[in-house]
């Protein structure tokens, strides 16, 4: 059965007003909010036409695909400087992506589980730093003190559910969020890979710092003082103190700092930040680098770039369920009640890749001469 609410859903979805829908299906727009009321009866061809325009599959609006959450709950930064329309497809976002998670988890047994309450020996009382956590974090995942190959990867393997926001929009970096104890975490990859490595590591500290707040952020200093704690977590989880101080170059200069983010992989801006605040920099030759960095447009344009981290559980999951035969792309896209351009999108574009291994799995005719 079909649900009206579920056209304001895809409406957000795609960033239309009533008014853009209406013209969109050739309707009046008293007539189109008089079928959202329910005041007159919808023509038989409006599912169908409204699948075309918003291109979702008709199982998108079926209520139970509706995921209900508020707004305040997002953990992401510049809250208020992200646009309506912005925030509304986010909310939708993150409801499509847990339809996907929830679809894996009903398909696939003894998938990773996130658990911090029994994992974890977390104190809600605890005074320590975003430093202290970080290292803890490091120390209970067996990563030592050497940089952190694929972040992306490793939230996977931890059971953080992770997806790509489809979102080009620069106030959004990246968000997470807790919905029925699972965190989830959208990331924006039309950042460079050392922001997406940053922002990744930056709402995990949102996971792990604040997992007990049970307010939300209520005014500018709130949301500032969880941010500057997720920043601070972020660079000791990316960067650990004691073994930045031990590799670091004897002379921290723009040149030798280009080379040394190299190794740990993160931005410039990152390393200067890092060194000024290990006392490798001071104050003067800090601000310094700051103007140098921005008038070179690094702060925009990473100089010397790495190479992205990906994720490698979404297209492990889809070749588990081909090998476990019927298995039919269509059919969970439409058990799901999501778009292949959506889905693809959101799990870093791992039906490409599936669609790259089916093929090389077909037998290739060769002529014997």
């Amino acid at each position: 059965m079909y649900q009206l609410d579920r056209i304001k859903a895809a409406q957000n979805l795609r960033g239309f007003s009533h008014s853009k829908t209406a013209e969109a299906l050739d309707i009046p727009l008293a007539t189109f909010k008089k079928y959202l009321s329910g005041e007159r009866t919808l023509p038989h061809d409006f599912w169908t036409k409204a699948s075309q325009l918003f291109n979702v599959p008709l199982s998108y609006f079926d209520v139970k695909n509706s995921t209900n959450f508020n707004m305040s709950e997002v953990n992401f930064r510049a809250r208020a400087r992200i646009k309506a329309s912005y925030s509304n497809a986010i909310v939708e976002y993150i409801s499509l992506a847990e339809s996907i998670s929830l679809y894996f988890a009903r398909n696939i047994k003894n998938l990773p589980v996130f658990n911090i309450l029994d994992d974890y020996n977390l104190d809600p009382d605890s005074d320590d730093s975003p430093e202290i956590t970080a290292l803890r974090v490091r120390s209970e995942w067996g990563l030592g003190v050497q940089p952190i190959n694929n972040i992306i990867s490793l939230l996977e393997i931890k059971g953080i559910k992770v997806f790509s926001l489809p979102l080009n929009v620069r106030e959004v970096d990246a968000l997470s969020i807790s919905l029925d104890g699972q965190p989830f975490v959208l990331l924006d990859t039309f950042k460079s890979a050392e922001r997406t490595r940053f922002d990744a590591a930056h709402e995990l500290a949102h996971i792990f710092l604040h997992i007990y707040d049970t307010q939300n952020p209520n005014d500018d200093i709130d949301y500032k003082k969880r941010e500057s704690e997720a920043d601070r977590f972020a660079s000791c989880f990316l960067m650990p103190d004691e073994s930045f101080l031990s590799l670091a170059p004897k002379e921290m200069s723009i040149t030798n700092m280009l080379k040394y983010k190299s190794y740990w992989r993160v931005s410039l801006q990152a390393i200067n930040y890092k060194s000024h605040k290990l006392n490798l920099l001071t104050d003067w030759v800090y601000r310094s680098n700051c103007m140098k960095i921005n008038s070179l447009g690094y702060h925009k344009n990473e100089p010397y770039p790495t190479h992205h981290d990906h994720s490698i559980l979404y297209l492990k999951l889809l070749k588990l369920l081909d090998a476990k035969g019927g298995f039919s792309v269509n059919s969970m896209l439409n058990e799901i009640g999501i778009s292949r351009e959506d889905f693809n999108n959101l799990t870093f574009n791992s039906l490409d890749s599936f669609t790259e291994y089916k093929d090389s799995q077909k037998p290739k005719l060769r002529i014997v001469q």
